[in-house]
């Protein structure tokens, strides 16, 4: 990664470029960036390739929505910690963008009083593996961070019901930043400070990007 690079990631919560594709360059980049976070399976890269509703895995968010868009989220909002940044490549190019909605895009429309209502607000995170509440808004390392995903997470206590709404309706006030994918482009966005989500792979089915998780 170039200064400048770092500097997009601080400043604006993510960055693209160019860069090798094998799974030792990748990690050698993302390892620039702080610890490596393996997936649940315990890979260090992760291979995502679309897929129907009947091939996925239960509770994942293609099981969920199959080919069609995804919904903005966090990834690992089932981990008590979420994984602090996401590192994403393409091999080649395709026209499945991926979308990013940077928390103070959304932050600044809402009133005080939602405000107050999505730092209060409580969540159940429900997967196959274990259950546990948790915050939509989170504190660690001095640093504030959102923390959302329909797929698992779900409104417990007064406030997140009531925010869970007002939020549906502030983020189709807002038109997402937009990822296209080309050939060995790199993306690395802040999982803190950015929800994110995929277009439909209706007509990108062989569309493949790695997936590496850091802390």
């Amino acid at each position: 990664m170039t200064e400048n690079e770092r500097i997009q990631l601080s400043t604006n919560g993510w960055t693209e470029f160019k860069s090798g594709s094998t799974d030792i360059e990748l990690i050698s980049i993302a390892s620039e960036i702080g610890n490596i976070l393996k997936h649940p399976n315990g890979q260090d890269v992760f291979i995502l390739k679309p897929k129907l509703k009947n091939e996925a895995s239960y509770g994942t968010f293609s099981s969920k929505h199959g080919l069609s868009n995804f919904p903005l989220h966090t990834d690992t909002a089932f981990y008590k910690n979420p994984a602090r940044y996401i590192l994403m490549h393409s091999l080649q190019s395709n026209n499945c963008e991926t979308t990013i909605l940077r928390k103070i895009d959304f932050w600044d429309l809402l009133t005080d009083l939602d405000k107050k209502k999505a730092e209060r607000a409580i969540y159940l995170v429900k997967t196959n593996r274990e259950k546990f509440y948790t915050s939509l808004i989170f504190n660690q390392k001095n640093e504030s961070g959102i923390k959302y995903d329909s797929t698992c997470m779900f409104p417990f206590n007064k406030y997140a019901k009531e925010f869970d709404e007002i939020f549906q309706e502030t983020i189709k006030k807002i038109e997402p930043i937009k990822i296209e994918w080309t050939e060995g482009k790199t993306l690395i966005i802040d999982n803190w400070k950015n929800l994110h989500g995929r277009k439909s792979a209706e007509a990108e089915t062989n569309r493949i990007l790695k997936r590496i998780y850091i802390n």
